[in-house]
């Protein structure tokens, strides 16, 4: 790392270099807000946090709890929305 991008706290350089699973987790929850329709985020975001919870990452229990709700909402909206647009596509025959 160069001076500029060195943390200057401890905290900070924990913060830093604590739980990058997790925060990929989240990165990738949160990009399944954005492409919803896309699937593949949500397993993405389930998948890496159920990584960074088993190898028990410090700092990052928090973060990979988050992407997994995010994940498992995601996936139930999902699934209703594609529920109700098979109701649809049948009944409108």
């Amino acid at each position: 790392m160069s001076e500029p991008d060195r943390p200057r706290d401890a905290a900070s350089a924990r913060l830093a270099a604590g739980a990058p699973i997790a925060r990929g987790a989240v990165v990738a929850s949160l990009s399944a807000v954005v492409f919803g329709f896309v699937f593949l985020p949500q397993l993405l975001g389930l998948a890496l946090a159920g990584i960074s919870l088993v190898r028990r990452e410090p700092g990052g229990r928090r973060p990979a709890l988050l992407a997994a709700g995010i994940s498992l909402l995601l996936t139930v909206v999902w699934g209703i929305v594609l529920g109700l647009l098979l109701k649809w596509w049948a009944t409108s025959r």
